[in-house]
Formats: structure tokens, C-alpha cells, sequence
């Protein structure tokens, strides 16, 4: 996983983070993103990878939530936080990790794949078609680039700590290593301006 470094450091301490979140509306945007396309039901069993202080569980029915996040500090303020309503994990999800878990209805992955080089994003797709069951679903959210893309949305998608933004189609070339079925929708967001991708891999 690679991050730009520099200034964006900051980034990983919680209280920085959850400022920057704040300006770009992310409870409202996180809101709307478990009920239009998470769409998890009660006794679910969910995996968030990259699951930062796993704010997302505020949304969510009562699930077997399982967050995967290797920011010790945003681990740390998700347990304070939720406690007992999910399982906060240090560390990177990978074989063992996979191996370990047993299978989940729903895998979310939150602002992560433009965080990875295509190898890797390729090798998180492999191992969550193992864990995720048959007629259950991943579901992901990044900075997109798109055609036409507003000149604001664009700078701020570079600007992005990740080092991966892509458009749309190279996002579902990544799920479909793995996944028959891909798609997904772009989302312009307008104060401030940028775009997300948002796309389901089943």
C-alpha cells in the first residue's frame, strides 16, 4: 500500500483525519453510502477492510461487523468508540487473515483501491472471492477520474494521499480478475467538488 508522504502524514492521526472528513461531508456521504449500496441486513456478516476508525458502523444494522485497518491510532479510537458492536483488527487483511475468517455476506472496501498498485488490488479481489458467499457482494468507494471531469474535482482526486486513483474502467478491471459480475455508478459530489466511483462485484 502506498500513500504520498510529506504533508499528508498528518492525515493518519484520528483527530486530523476526522477534521479533513468533515469538510468533505464524509457522515453524510458515509450515510448515504450504507443505505443505497452496502445494504446490509440484521445478523449479516460484514468485513470492512481499511476500515479507518470504523465511523461506518453508526450506520449499519446489528451485523457481525469484522474491520480490518493498519492505522493503530483510527483501531484504537474505533474501540473506544463502538466496543463491543465489531471486531477491530490491526494489520493488513491477507492469506492468513483470509484463511482465518470464514466467510462473510458482505466485504466493504472503503477508500482503499486507490490506495493499492494493480498487483495488489488484484490479490485483495482473489482472497475476498474466497471469503465472500455465493449471492453475496463486495462493495467498494474511491476517488475516480472521469471524462469532463469538473477542473476542481479533478486537482482534489490527485491531491488524494492514495496513489492509485483511477477511472471507472480500470476499477472493474481489477474486480473482474476475480468477480463475473461488476459494476458500479460515478457520483459527483458538489461542495466540494470530486467524484467517486462507487462499484459491486458479486
Amino acid at each position: 500500500m502506498a500513500e504520498k508522504a510529506g504533508i499528508f502524514s498528518i492525515l493518519r492521526h484520528p483527530l486530523v483525519y476526522e477534521t479533513v472528513q468533515q469538510i468533505f461531508q464524509a457522515e453524510r456521504n458515509r450515510r448515504w453510502f450504507a443505505k443505497t449500496y452496502v445494504r446490509a441486513k440484521p445478523g449479516d456478516r460484514l468485513l470492512d477492510i481499511g476500515c479507518g476508525p470504523a465511523h461506518l458502523v453508526e450506520h449499519l444494522p446489528e451485523v457481525d461487523y469484522i474491520g480490518w485497518e493498519p492505522n493503530p491510532a483510527y483501531v484504537e479510537t474505533a474501540r473506544k468508540k463502538y466496543g463491543t458492536r465489531g471486531s477491530f483488527n490491526v494489520g493488513y487483511f491477507g492469506e492468513a487473515e483470509a484463511s482465518a475468517l470464514g466467510s462473510v455476506d458482505v466485504a466493504v472496501v472503503s477508500a482503499v483501491l486507490h490506495h493499492l498498485d494493480d498487483s495488489q488490488a488484484r490479490e485483495l479481489f482473489t482472497l475476498l472471492r474466497r471469503v465472500v458467499k455465493p449471492g453475496g457482494r463486495v462493495v467498494t468507494l474511491d476517488p475516480s477520474f472521469r471524462d469532463r471531469q469538473n477542473p476542481i474535482a479533478r486537482f482534489l482526486v490527485r491531491l488524494d494521499r492514495g496513489m492509485h486513483p483511477r477511472y471507472p474502467d480500470a476499477y472493474m478491471s481489477l474486480a473482474s480478475h476475480a468477480f463475473t459480475q461488476v459494476g458500479g455508478d460515478l457520483v459527483d459530489q458538489r461542495f466540494p467538488p470530486y467524484t467517486f466511483w462507487l462499484m459491486t462485484a458479486s
